[in-house]
């Protein structure tokens, strides 16, 4: 649940016979449908959170717009687009292109096989060359590209090639009605260092290759019982638990922001106590249904008024860390904006977005008016300073098989929260569908979900997002939870790391392998990695790595000499240097590694 509901607009895409476009120099307009689709997959978290998937496709797909495929090469692409040395670029030292490359064809892959599998339009980019492909459903498919690659073989199986000779568009062709805006993501500087003039950080590559192993070593961590919990168990129209549950009321927020600071147009009552007008006792917003389950129910009055219920466990349960979930069937129906959510414990003293906000699920209809969701997608959202609201970080999940968010069997919405790290699931603590951690917030962004946090339950009417509801909305409409149940996560031991030596020289940057060994099957681990003294940096590829399947785990580090800041060009001097690397499971424990580094002089 947000406080600004600001969205991006969003239309349907039409249907097109299948067709390769062509590279050559046409009119501008002629790429518009191909621009628009590139925005979109810029846009999308699993890209905007890695400059250097941004920089790389924006750079390919601009030279191809232009009919100027001969100049995408290994080497413009490492200096125009990736930041590196020109004088000093090798690509058999540093395979940033390659590798990246590789994290791109994947990651395009992955998301027009499933959540854009419906997209007429699609980026391909094929394998021995740079130049890619907008390719319409039915027409070529992308290759496989999952085996583990170390530098030598990326090299041999990425040949440069001349650009391919494709059909030209049809102009005939209907183009799509979505407008999504590009979410340029902020540069991260290493050290804090802000290049203002938008000049690269050398060297953050992407994707991780596992190695699996023949059998587990050890069986993998188990979650225990729920440390806090309600069932919902009690008499039919009884209240929730006093002990556990308070209630928000009126029309705006304590802090005065009218609508919740959504301009919703519900109001909100309680079971018990004093309760602003157009509330009726009598005729309850939240109450238990007998059948082990909690209702949060929206009523419209004859008068043609909403009210309606949001519960919180603010000021009597906090929560720092755990495995959070709700089981619930929310309701469908254009005005409806259900809710399982986070808010910072700290809000009252800090505000929002400083006190930061988690929005576990939320759904609202999609319609004509709105650019919602529809009953088969939930949103799931992080809020916290430079990223919230429209801004905010999130991801949609679409429920499989035909599922809806008001199916009769229910939903299961969660997270596992630990230090440093975010993870949403649905149905099952193992299908995690999005992970955040604080690499992936933009440049000014703050990390704000180390401290305590209290649960909150709503279901609002009305709203910037959902838009007001209609003759259509259902009367009642009710949000029915079958439990909510906070987990403590069991010990988790740190894996151990390794890594492998390289040459460092001021003025440049280079990349190593770390690999990571668990002893069994560990989750998500979270990574980051420091150089002492700081007048040199490091970027981690990847700094989750997922270690719920197998034993051994490889990740990249690029080591940089050669910064920006806003005052110009910082280069390491020579000397001697630590890199630290630290991985923390989802429990909390960490483990080190702490080397030397000599960086030489030319």
């Amino acid at each position: 649940m947000q406080l600004d509901a600001s969205r991006d607009e969003i239309g349907k895409l039409g249907d097109a016979a299948p067709l390769v476009l062509s590279s050559s120099q046409p009119a501008e307009d002629q790429f518009r449908e191909e621009r628009e689709e590139l925005q979109r997959v810029l846009g999308h978290p699993e890209f905007s959170r890695s400059a250097n998937l941004v920089r790389f496709l924006s750079y390919i797909c601009e030279k191809y717009f232009e009919g100027r495929d001969d100049e995408i090469r290994e080497y413009s692409i490492a200096v125009e687009a990736l930041g590196r040395r020109g004088t000093s670029f090798d690509s058999h030292v540093d395979p940033i292109v390659r590798v990246t490359a590789r994290s791109l064809r994947k990651k395009l892959r992955e998301l027009y096989e499933a959540e854009w599998q419906d997209h007429p339009l699609q980026i391909v980019l094929p394998l021995g060359h740079y130049v890619p492909e907008f390719v319409r459903r039915n027409g070529a498919t992308q290759p496989a590209d999952d085996a583990p690659l170390d530098p030598a073989e990326a090299e041999a199986q990425t040949v440069e090639t001349p650009p391919v000779e494709r059909p030209a568009p049809d102009p005939a062709q209907p183009a799509d009605n979505l407008r999504q805006r590009l979410r340029l993501p902020l540069l991260k500087v290493a050290l804090g260092i802000l290049a203002a003039a938008a000049v690269f950080v050398a060297g953050y590559f992407w994707g991780a290759h596992a190695v699996r192993p023949q059998a587990p070593a050890a069986q993998s961590f188990q979650w225990g019982d729920p440390v806090w919990s309600d069932e919902f168990n009690g008499q039919k129209g009884q209240s929730p638990d006093p002990s556990k549950w308070t209630f928000d009321t009126g029309s705006h927020d304590e802090l005065g922001n009218q609508g919740w600071g959504n301009g919703e147009v519900e109001t909100y009552c309680a079971p018990r106590g004093v309760n602003p007008p157009g509330c009726d006792p009598r005729d309850p917003d939240v109450f238990l249904d007998g059948n082990s389950h909690l209702v949060l129910r929206a009523l419209r009055a004859p008068d043609g008024k909403w009210t309606s219920a949001r519960i919180t466990t603010r000021g009597l349960q906090s929560f720092q860390y755990g495995r959070i979930e709700a089981r619930m069937k929310m309701p469908v129906g254009t005005g409806l904006w259900p809710a399982f959510w986070m808010l910072g414990s700290n809000f009252m003293t800090t505000g929002w977005p400083a006190s930061g906000s988690v929005t576990i699920a939320e759904n609202v209809a999609l319609t004509e008016r709105s650019n919602g969701l529809g009953p088969s997608v939930i949103r799931s959202t992080i809020h916290g300073p430079h990223y919230f609201g429209g801004n905010g970080l999130w991801y949609d999940f679409h429920l499989p098989d035909g599922g809806r968010v008001d199916d009769g069997n229910f939903h299961t919405y969660g997270i596992i929260w630990s230090p440093g790290m975010l993870q949403f699931y649905v149905d099952d603590p193992a299908n995690v569908f999005f992970v955040r951690d604080a690499d992936d917030l933009p440049a000014d962004g703050i990390w704000v979900f180390d401290h305590p946090f209290y649960l909150m339950m709503n279901l609002a009417v009305g709203g910037s997002w959902p838009g007001n509801p209609d003759a259509t909305t259902p009367n009642p409409a009710d949000l029915i939870v079958d439990y909510v149940r906070v987990y403590k996560i069991p010990p988790v031991a740190a894996p151990s790391i390794q890594w492998q030596p390289v040459d460092v020289r001021a003025g440049s940057s280079v990349a190593s392998v770390i690999t990571l060994h668990a002893q069994t099957y560990s989750g998500r681990v979270h990574l980051t990695c420091s150089v002492v003294p700081a007048t040199a940096a490091c970027l981690l590829a990847s700094s989750v790595v997922d270690l719920s399947s197998t034993l051994s785990q490889t990740d990249s580090v690029t080591l940089s000499t050669d910064l920006f800041s806003e005052k110009g060009r910082l280069v390491t001097p020579p000397g001697r240097y630590k890199l630290t690397i630290t991985a923390t499971t989802i429990s909390g424990d960490h483990s080190q590694l702490t080397v030397p580094l000599a960086v030489k002089g030319d």
